[in-house]
């Protein structure tokens, strides 16, 4: 029940640090200003809506996808992983490839920011639920199975919403400057992960071409 437990727990932790609900904070902030309250809520849980359905869509047909593709877990881990490596030093670095980082910039634009109705679909895609969240999922579910981490995505997924509902007065209390700096700490957390899969990865293939 412990290994359980200790299973879970670090599968949300990957989860909210490849989610990074902090960044999430000012774009919907940004999207959401103007907004009665109940609206602002409503779009929360859109956003939280969107990006769970795509994480337990993935979740549910990785295994699906792996044999239809004849991919190993172990390659998947090794792209996955520098995928999730891209994405941090994008967070560390403020760096710009292939695009925005994780398309904030783009997003937040004033034609973008117009469309109020939207938010929540922004926010849940690809902002929270992007390549990397994608990739993320998949390979917690290939080596911790479905169910624990279907139970880890729903606790991610609730402390994420927890977040955007109260987001206001999370600004409000951190500050830009805070926010910015743990967002900074929580990409180079994402880029350590990243290397223990590439790491795990290598291994993996590495017994494959043994055997």
């Amino acid at each position: 029940m412990l290994e359980v437990l200790i299973t879970v727990i670090s599968a949300v932790f990957t989860l909210l640090v490849i989610l990074d609900p902090l960044l999430s904070v000012s774009m919907f902030i940004n999207l959401t200003h103007d907004l009665e309250k109940a609206e602002m809520r409503r779009q929360a849980f859109v956003a939280t809506g969107v990006a769970g359905a795509l994480m337990i869509l993935f979740l549910i047909f990785n295994n699906l996808l792996f044999d239809l593709l004849g991919i190993e877990l172990a390659s998947f881990k090794v792209a996955g992983g520098i995928i999730l490596f891209i994405l941090g030093l994008q967070i560390v670095l403020g760096l710009d490839i292939g695009g925005s980082s994780a398309g904030h910039t783009n997003l937040a634009s004033p034609g973008m920011a117009k469309k109020k109705s939207m938010a929540g679909v922004i926010i849940g895609t690809p902002i929270m639920c992007g390549p990397g969240t994608i990739t993320t999922v998949m390979i917690l579910g290939a080596q911790d199975g479905i169910l624990l981490t279907l139970c880890a995505v729903i606790l991610a997924l609730v402390c994420i919403w927890l977040t955007l509902i109260f987001s206001t007065y999370i600004k409000k209390i951190l500050g830009d400057t805070v926010i910015v700096l743990l967002s900074k700490i929580v990409g180079l957390l994402l880029t350590a992960i990243a290397v223990h899969t590439i790491w795990t990865g290598i291994l993996g293939l590495i017994a494959l071409s043994v055997i």
